[in-house]
């Protein structure tokens, strides 16, 4: 696709005081930059959940831009670490769905830093030109998947004690280097995204391993594995055989 065709729609995450401000600043210094954004004003960046930014690519944006102060000029102190861990999170799952972590962008700037503002808008918009549209409706059940992992309490409980466990310890006084936390947050994603998928499926009814390995793009072990681990605590149970096929269907759909 030629880039130069396509003007992608963005929205776009200003934390108050600073991002918003440099905004403000690019705007009354007319510094030029494409009108591809649709900016959404917060307190600070710390308070855009994960899940809003799913959301907006499922709501029809092509990409979600996060700005916010520069790390250690945080108003609220320490919201826009919260953001950076949370925004790795949103990425690695885009990846993980094949969507790509392209959609999503975070940025620092501050206050007085209009042209760098106008710089990043150019920047990112020039990137998902490139990427072409987002064509949301390829992509219903993994955004679907998707938001069940965000707003999963395995994983919000996870990503809200990670610096608590690299950094100050558990009640042991035991700690976790970040590269063990972020293999572990990882793993757990990838669980709670493939039980995702497969619950997904199921509200449409009834379905056999291979039938839910075809809809999802799962091997048949490793949804069967799934499965197995999904019965013990979710609303997933045997439904029955079609001849010697068992089927398996969602108890709360």
């Amino acid at each position: 696709m030629n880039a130069s065709a396509f003007e992608p729609k963005v929205l776009a995450f200003l934390c108050n005081w600073c991002s918003y401000a440099g905004a403000d600043m690019a705007g009354v210094s007319r510094f030029q930059y494409p009108p591809t954004i649709r900016v959404l004003r917060t307190m600070c960046s710390g308070r855009v959940d994960p899940f809003y930014l799913t959301e907006g690519l499922k709501s029809g944006f092509d990409g979600v831009f996060v700005f916010g102060c520069h790390l250690g000029d945080c108003h609220y102190l320490e919201g826009n670490v919260y953001t950076q861990k949370r925004v790795k999170i949103v990425e690695n799952l885009l990846d993980l769905s094949k969507i790509g972590r392209g959609r999503v962008q975070l940025r620092w700037v501050s206050a007085a830093e209009g042209q760098l503002f106008a710089n990043y808008i150019k920047e990112l918009s020039d990137e998902l030109a490139e990427l072409g549209p987002f064509e949301v409706s390829k992509f219903t059940l993994e955004l679907s998947a998707l938001e069940s992992v965000l707003i999963s309490p395995r994983v919000r409980w996870l990503a809200g004690i990670e610096r608590q466990i690299t950094e100050r310890g558990n009640v042991y006084n035991e700690t976790m280097n970040s590269v063990e936390f972020d293999r572990l947050l990882r793993s757990v994603c990838e669980t709670e995204y493939e039980n995702a998928l497969i619950l997904e499926v199921l509200r449409t009814g009834p379905q056999s391993v291979r039938e839910i390995s075809a809809k999802t793009g799962l091997g048949v072990y490793n949804v069967s594995q799934r499965l197995a681990d999904v019965e013990k605590w979710g609303p997933v149970e045997l439904h029955g055989y079609d001849g010697v096929t068992p089927k398996f269907t969602r108890t709360d759909a």
